[in-house]
């Protein structure tokens, strides 16, 4: 799905030269044991190890020690681990045939699941690990980037590799919602919720593919402590990476019409419309993110529908978002 995609791409970079830094080894199966000790990652299945070193954000989905050394979790239902993890391990065999590294490359079994593990150094301070497993109907992604040293190496890898999935576990979806919106005149439903993020579509359509050829829209919600955040830059990286997708079948021919930053009292916006061609089709897409003292928002609209009658809708429902 699309906001995997852009996810990923945060992330993962050309890999560069190995470090002289000792490799790691990774078991063929990894044991889970002590389930009932594990902590759970509030509004998912996933549990994991306590970490007194790594601090979570609820908001994210993130474990983080500082800026330079944190892990993010996504849960992703009704995905077919095995078809996913396909596109993951072809677009890191195919950054290592342009000249990048990986210090592991291992796929496992996490228990009763199967797993894919990655090490790679990403420059000379810091590194990058990966991790995805699952069955026929979730799939778990975990990604994040620490420091090169061998003590942090083994720190954040033997906490990733403690990530397990208990079906048992019931979810209350608005636990990932840190929003309300205004939807009441409005067709669109709330289809699903992935880590921040909660994805809209009309009737609750199923998104097929990237779910560029279906209308709908995304709306997140960011802790508003990030370091260095600035909002323009922010929707600057954002508006590049549609166009500059790692998978490169999945980039949208993208040109902006407008762009309007204003100020509502305390709170900072940017609203961006663009237009966009995907494999010859036509769309419309609406960017909206505010920042306020409680945290930014984030509103993310596709219409591919004749005459982009959804569009002003778009824009009425970025402006209802109220942070919880």
């Amino acid at each position: 799905m699309r906001y995997i995609a852009i996810v990923f791409l945060f992330i993962i970079s050309i890999f560069s030269c190995e470090s002289s830094a000792q490799s790691i080894n990774i078991p063929d199966q990894i044991k889970v044991s002590n389930i009932e000790n594990k902590v759970n990652v509030k509004g998912t299945k996933i549990l994991i190890n306590e970490s007194k070193d790594y601090i979570y954000y609820n908001e994210l989905k993130r474990f983080q020690k500082d800026s330079k050394n944190y892990f993010q979790v996504i849960e992703i239902p009704n995905q077919d681990y095995h078809k996913s993890v396909i596109k993951i391990s072809n677009k890191i065999d195919e950054l290592e045939k342009q000249g990048g590294r990986t210090r592991v490359k291992k796929e496992l079994k996490l228990g009763l699941y199967d797993a894919y593990f990655v090490l790679a150094p990403q420059n000379n301070d810091s590194e990058q690990i990966i991790l995805a497993f699952g069955d026929t109907s979730f799939s778990v992604l975990v990604m994040g980037v620490f420091p090169n040293d061998e003590k942090e190496r083994k720190e954040i890898t033997d906490l990733v590799l403690s990530t397990y999935y208990d079906k048992n576990i019931k979810v209350n979806i608005s636990d990932n919602l840190f929003y309300d919106v205004d939807l009441k005149k409005s067709e669109f439903e709330l289809l699903n919720v992935m880590s921040n993020f909660g994805t809209y579509t009309i009737g609750k359509e199923q998104l097929v593919g990237n779910g560029i050829y279906i209308n709908n829209f995304l709306i997140g919600v960011l802790p508003n402590n990030l370091n260095g955040f600035d909002l323009k830059t922010y929707s600057d990286k954002l508006i590049y990476k549609y166009g500059n997708n790692i998978y490169k079948e999945k980039n949208i021919k993208i040109k902006v019409i407008s762009e309007e930053k204003c100020k509502e009292g305390v709170n900072e916006i940017i609203k961006v419309e663009m237009s966009g061609v995907f494999e010859g089709k036509e769309l419309k897409m609406y960017q909206y993110i505010k920042q306020t003292p409680k945290g930014i928002i984030q509103f993310l609209g596709t219409d591919i529908s004749k005459k982009y009658t959804h569009f002003s809708e778009y824009t009425k429902i970025a402006e209802s978002i109220k942070i919880k």
